[in-house]
């Protein structure tokens, strides 16, 4: 028998050389995907980890309340926790800590200042004069610190001598100053007395002279950022468990001598995302490889069968000497053995090489993700057990063919008719799988895509016969023989048909495959889009100051830049389901311009934000740079009055920052007010003066006649957009409010009523503007079903700590820049217009937006993070985690073509083989040989461009009905905004054309050398 597989080797090696090349195909896709699931997947988590951002990574130690004593020993002890918790990495630390608030000599009564120690500090703060601290005894002081205090370079303050001064550098780390970098607090809050008093600083000191000084911290942090370069998989789970392990680990080792302890990082959250981010791109590319495998094991079933069919006469006269059906049985598996071990062997090198060709191919090249060719032990089972697989498929149709012809008729019809019906159960059961799935992702939601698409290739195999017969009828009214002729053929054979189910799929996974990777993109970019909320956000990590517009427009270009606030947000006793509802507000005037984020099919933002703000801009006071306010307070009465004024100023961005006053006694005398005008360009649009008895002072109900003359730097001008009221809700406490102005000087007048039941500050507020009774806003469509209202309601919210009404305008499906949240968009004119009426001139601005940039600068400006909607989509469409994605894509259109192509070439010569005799006849009936080809190609072409079409119209019903569902988000949800599906025209008409061209060429030339080979002679072989 070994001799007769030799032999029939030899002889037949056309025929096995097409199944060893199908078979390779299909071995070789298996293992690029096993390359990608595996090595390029570990690369990736390990590049991931390495790019993410110092914020996500860093590991915070707190420790508060530590004694004079004990503060080398808690700092040593911490540090050993947070680098042994990020081992194997190494680490770098860096920590701060602040004294314990002490008495400050020759200021106010009960004023306080404490000492800081800042590691790194000139990264910190920049120096305006002086030096930095170089021995004990010695200090540096913030530039408002010593402005206040009046203290310059060799004074002594506090028992320390003043070496420098220096001012804050924006991402510095002074939000986590207990002064927030101010300088200056006239109310600071004790938490363990909650006293209120004045309270200056920090002194900056070196921090291992506050360590080994002795001082009692009030709060000691230590942050270590891990270098993550060349990590791996493992490396990265034993990172996390040792960084959930590091607050009990900390607890135990500090012990009594610290209090509030505790270990805070994003780092673990964000590696299990990342891991959860690369599981979702391993499902769709294992749904990919599943696709391509069904694809390939019916190209493998077609060549089998056309063999077996070829080799019937030989098998028949086999059987007839008495070789049994055990015997061909072993034959069958001795050659289809040979067939798997060669394309094993062909497939484990070529998959390597087109593993590493993709690598450095966009997006994976771009992600960091290019390797050099090598074989894993992943990749060679995945190939082994592929060409394994694919070859069984061989041996199970070289049995079947041994049956008797008319049981082996029935059997074959009875399975493909079950075929079809279980083919579309199971399709629909996937599809319900892929429609009712959370976050995970199961066997059948992988095999869901190939399954739809076979269910769909055969249902429309179905329609195949029924178009072939109206094909027929409508041929017959040709005058011509060759026209009715082809399509009675085509009509009247089945084997003409036999390869259609390859055809069909064939098409239908290419133009699905093309669909699906356009879907994805642009899924992707809309999730970016959404997430941003405009082209480049700046999110703060301090307070606004005047200025920073411009500094933002003049780095980046950009034609629009907007102050703007992303915060919680609190509404009556909703608190959210687990995530709490946003407010995100901004200039709504250039919606079209700054917002991006439109869900697909919802309407234009210029009209979703239509009637949010006010229908004219402010137009305040223009002031000078660098000038100086002064306000006198007079009140009549018994009681001593303090007043606390608070500026409302408006830069050129359009930024509105509030200037706060020291509070002053209401006597008549004028005091200054500096450092309010930074820069030029800047407008006073809103005072604010709330009066309360002075301290140890109480009012049972005391009306005073309260009047405050502000002097500005400049002319007041003309005042007729301006007015003044009390601050909202109006509870009384102000009356006969009165404005007016000469000059450079601006009076407001009122009757205030003072103390009595009731708690609220008389505040009389003068504003260049009008405010609205509400807020109007547009709400998500998550905060809608969360709270059960619709357009036209109106709601009481909390920003901050001041009540505000708003108005709902209308619902949409989401808020740009908060994706899936309860959120509401509010303009933040209106929004800043309505806090300073309720008496609240705090500034609510925690970013910046800026739309259309030409370039991005802003991180040199040190402001806060820096995200740009390229980048972000960029990062999902091309990073690292998600590069597998496209590249399989990328794989398997050319792979489907191949095995359409190459299916179509069998199928072709087989059948033109079979009817040679029938060829020769029509030329002996006198057909000449253009005729005949035309009979053999429109033949073909009947059965080939329906099969075609079919196919194209399946990847088109799959493109609609699963990609929504196979395209998820990196946390394996679905993706906000829905995904739309995308059918690109040109890339499918391309890849539509070149599978005609390619069947039609194949066709035609087999048909060619047929027409040309028809004569007598192989009527004679035939008789």
């Amino acid at each position: 028998m070994i001799a007769l597989v030799r032999r029939r080797a030899r002889a037949q090696w056309p025929v096995l050389a097409a199944l060893l090349a199908v078979v390779t195909l299909g071995a070789t896709l298996l293992g690029v995907c096993a390359l990608l699931v595996t090595r390029s997947a570990s690369l990736a988590l390990g590049v991931a980890a390495g790019q993410t951002e110092a914020e996500r990574t860093t590991v915070t130690a707190y420790a508060s309340a530590v004694g004079g004593a004990d503060t080398a020993t808690v700092t040593e002890a911490t540090r050993d926790v947070l680098t042994s918790a990020l081992a194997p990495f190494p680490a770098r630390t860096a920590a701060r800590a602040s004294s314990v608030l002490r008495p400050l000599p020759g200021r106010e009564e009960d004023a306080r200042t404490y000492l800081s120690g800042v590691e790194d500090l000139p990264s910190r703060a920049a120096l305006t004069g002086g030096r930095w601290p170089a021995a004990a005894g010695e200090t540096v002081v913030l530039d408002s610190t010593a402005t206040l205090l009046k203290l310059h370079v060799g004074s002594r303050v506090a028992g320390l001598t003043v070496v420098g001064v220096a001012r804050p550098l924006p991402g510095g780390g002074w939000d986590r100053d207990p002064l927030g970098g101010a300088g200056y607090d006239p109310e600071f809050t004790d938490t363990t007395s909650m006293r209120k008093f004045p309270a200056y600083g920090p002194l900056l000191v070196g921090f291992d002279d506050l360590i080994a000084g002795g001082s009692p911290l009030s709060r000691l942090e230590i942050t270590a950022r891990p270098d993550l370069a060349g990590a791996t998989p493992a490396t990265l789970a034993t990172v996390a468990a040792g960084v959930r392990a590091a607050d009990s680990r900390l607890t135990g080792a500090l012990g009594e001598r610290a209090q509030f302890v505790r270990v805070a990082s994003e780092l673990t959250g964000t590696l299990g995302a990342q891991r959860h981010q690369q599981d979702v791109t391993e499902a769709a590319v294992l749904a990919v490889a599943t696709l391509g495998t069904v694809l390939t094991a019916v190209a493998l079933a077609l060549a089998g069968r056309l063999t077996a069919g070829l080799r019937a006469p030989e098998t028949a006269l086999l059987s007839a000497l008495g070789t049994s059906r055990a015997q061909l049985a072993v034959v069958a598996v001795a050659e289809a053995g040979l067939i798997a071990l060669l394309a094993a062997a062909v497939a484990v090198p070529v998959s390597a090489l087109v593993h590493s060709g993709l690598s450095h191919l966009p997006p994976m090249a771009g992600a960091g993700l290019a390797t050099g060719p090598a074989a894993t032990l992943p990749q060679v089972l995945a190939v082994a057990a592929g060409a394994l697989a694919l070859t069984v498929v061989l041996v199970l149709i070289a049995i079947r063919a041994e049956a008797p012809h008319g049981e082996r008729g029935r059997r074959e019809l009875l399975a493909r008719s079950g075929a079809d019906v279980l083919l579309v159960v199971f399709a629909a059961l996937g599809w319900w799988q892929l429609h009712a799935r959370g976050g995970d992702t199961d066997i059948l939601q992988v095999l869901a895509p190939g399954l739809l698409l076979i269910a769909g290739a055969a249902v429309a195999l179905r329609l195949v016969p029924p178009a072939l017969r109206v094909a027929d009828r409508l041929a017959r009214r040709s005058d011509g023989l060759p026209l009715p002729l082809a399509a009675f053929e085509a009509a009247r054979r089945p084997q003409a048909a036999a390869a259609g189910l390859l055809i069909c799929l064939a098409a239908a996974t290419g133009t699905f495959g093309v669909a699906f990777d356009s879907t994805w993109h642009r899924s992707q970019q809309d999730q970016a889009d959404l997430a941003v909320g405009t082209d480049l956000a700046v999110a703060l990590t301090t307070a606004p100051v005047a200025g920073q517009g411009a500094a933002i427009a003049a780095a980046t270009g950009a034609a629009v830049v907007s102050p703007a606030t992303g915060r919680g947000l609190a509404i009556g006793q909703w608190l959210g389901d687990g995530d709490p509802p946003r407010l995100v507000a901004t200039d709504t005037t250039r919606a079209n311009e700054l917002l991006r984020g439109r869900p697909p099919g919802d309407e234009d933002w210029a009209g979703a934000t239509r009637g949010l703000a006010p229908a004219s801009p402010v137009r305040g006071v223009p002031l000078p740079a660098d000038g100086t306010f002064s306000l006198a307070v007079t009140a009549t009465g018994d009681i001593p009055l303090v007043a606390t004024p608070a500026l409302l100023l408006q830069d050129s961005a359009g930024l509105r920052t509030t200037c706060t006053g020291r509070p002053l006694p209401a006597d008549g005398r004028r005091h200054a007010i500096t450092g309010c005008l930074p820069v030029a360009g800047m407008q006073l649009i809103a005072v604010l003066v709330p009066v309360d008895p002075g301290p140890g002072y109480f009012s049972a109900g005391d009306t005073s006649e309260i009047w405050a003359d502000l002097r500005l730097p400049g002319p007041v001008g003309d005042l007729g957009a301006w007015t003044v009221a009390s601050a909202r809700p109006d509870a009384g406490r102000v009356a006969n409010p009165a404005l007016t102005g000469t000059g450079s000087t601006l009076r407001m007048t009122a009757t205030a009523q003072l103390g009595g039941s009731s708690s609220v500050t008389p505040t009389l507020v003068a504003t260049a503007f009008r405010a609205p009774d509400a807020v109007p806003v547009v709400i998500s469509q998550r905060l809608a079903d969360g709270i059960g209202v619709r357009a036209g309601a109106e709601l009481d919210v909390l920003v901050g700590d001041t009540g505000v009404p708003v108005e709902v305008t209308g619902v949409v499906p989401a808020v740009p820049s908060a994706p899936g949240a309860a959120a509401v968009l509010a303009d933040l004119d209106t929004l800043t217009r309505v806090l300073v009426a309720s008496g609240d001139p705090g500034s609510p601005v925690d970013a910046w937006w800026a739309g259309t940039p030409a370039r991005d600068d802003v991180a040199a400006l040190h402001l806060g993070p820096v995200t740009t909607r390229a980048a972000e989509t960029a990062r999902l469409t091309a990073g690292p985690l998600n590069a597998g994605l496209p590249a399989v894509l990328r794989l398997l259109v050319p792979a489907a073509v191949l095995l359409l192509l190459a299916g179509v070439l069998l199928h072709v010569t087989h059948d033109l083989r079979d009817r040679a005799v029938e060829v020769a006849r029509l030329r002996g009936l006198g057909l000449t040989g253009r005729q005949i080809r035309t009979v053999l190609l429109g033949q073909h072409g009947f059965v080939l461009l329906p099969l075609l079409a079919a196919g194209a119209l399946v990847g088109a019903l799959a493109t609609w009905i699963v990609t929504p569902l196979l395209v998820r988000s990196e946390t394996g949800a679905a993706p906000i905004p829905g995904v739309a599906p995308m059918w690109p025209w040109a890339g499918e008409g391309l890849i539509i054309l070149l599978l005609v061209t390619g069947c039609g060429a194949a066709a035609g030339i087999v048909a060619a050398v047929q027409a040309r080979r028809a004569g007598a002679a192989q009527l004679r072989v035939a008789s």
